[in-house]
Formats: structure tokens, sequence, C-alpha cells
């Protein structure tokens, strides 16, 4: 029997979304001399608001057919999702961190969505929610984020107590 595959798979020639922060967390340290820090880290759990059911709602609803849709369960197996939330913090404050966005793609990683802070969506006028279809995109709201003027409070903050000396702790 002949091969049914396609004979040549080629990776595909594209970054991340998480390569791009990560390179953007390296890049604030050197701005900072490593006295702002920004990290990415694996988040499990909702990234968007959602409703709570309450019991009576959860009871109620037993008693109805539901229907189940088979094309949920084929393909992807498992996590098929990869989901980060990006944020920054310095040594001086161990105890705090400012979350920038959570930001989550499957495995073709576009589209990825991002859910900011509200305080940054609000600045830039737009949606707490943002899909980006392209890595073009994603970087475009990427940098339009980090150049808020709200991060630039935040870093500005942590600058200075790092340069106080002192460490901040609760």
């Amino acid at each position: 029997m002949e091969n049914l595959w396609k004979i040549n798979f080629e990776p595909m020639s594209i970054n991340t979304p998480k390569e791009i922060v990560e390179t953007q967390c390296e890049y604030l340290g050197e701005l900072t001399d490593g006295k702002i820090i920004a990290k990415i880290s694996d988040y499990e759990g909702p990234i968007s608001s959602y409703t709570k059911l309450n019991f009576l709602t959860i009871f109620g609803s037993s008693f109805k057919d539901q229907k189940v849709n088979i094309q949920e369960d084929l393909g992807d197996i498992g996590k098929s999702t990869f989901t980060f939330e990006f944020f920054i913090t310095s040594p001086k404050t161990p105890n705090y961190k400012y979350r920038i966005m959570f930001f989550q793609y499957g495995i073709a990683f576009f589209p990825t969505v991002i859910v900011l802070d509200e305080a940054i969506a609000n600045e830039l006028e737009g949606e707490q929610d943002i899909i980006c279809y392209s890595q073009e995109e994603f970087e475009n709201n990427l940098k339009n984020i980090l150049n808020s003027q709200k991060i630039e409070n935040v870093v500005n903050a942590l600058l200075a107590i790092a340069q106080s000396g002192k460490p901040v702790s609760s």
C-alpha cells in the first residue's frame, strides 16, 4: 500500500506568542538593569469573567436533557490550549506582581486571545478581551500595551522602590 501522508512536513516559521512575550521580558530586564522583572508563567483557570451557577440552578438543570456534541471530543486530547499570565515585579517587592494580561492560544498559535488588565483596556479605549489573528497583530497589540501609561506608572513606581534600597514586604 502507498503512503497516504503528505510527503514533506515543514515546521511553521513563526514565533509563538510566548516567545514574543519572553523576548519582551528580557528587554525590560536589560532596560532596568534587572531592577524590574517581567515574567510569564503557566496559568490554569478561567481568563475571562464568567457566571457562577448557584446550587439551585445546578440542581434544577440536572433533570434536563443535555445535548452532547461529539465534535467537542474529536481532535485534541488533553490540554488543547496554552494559557499564560504576563506580569511585572521587582526583587525589592517579592510579594507584589502587576498582572498585565493573560494570553491563550491553541496548537496553531493564532488566533491568540489576550485578556487585559481593566485599567490598560480603559486607557487604550478598547475591549478587555482582544483576539489576534496573526503574529503581526499580536505584536502590534503588545506594543500598545507595553507603551501604555499604566505600565509606565507601575514600572516607574517599582524603580522608585528599587532605588530606595529597602525591600518592601507585607
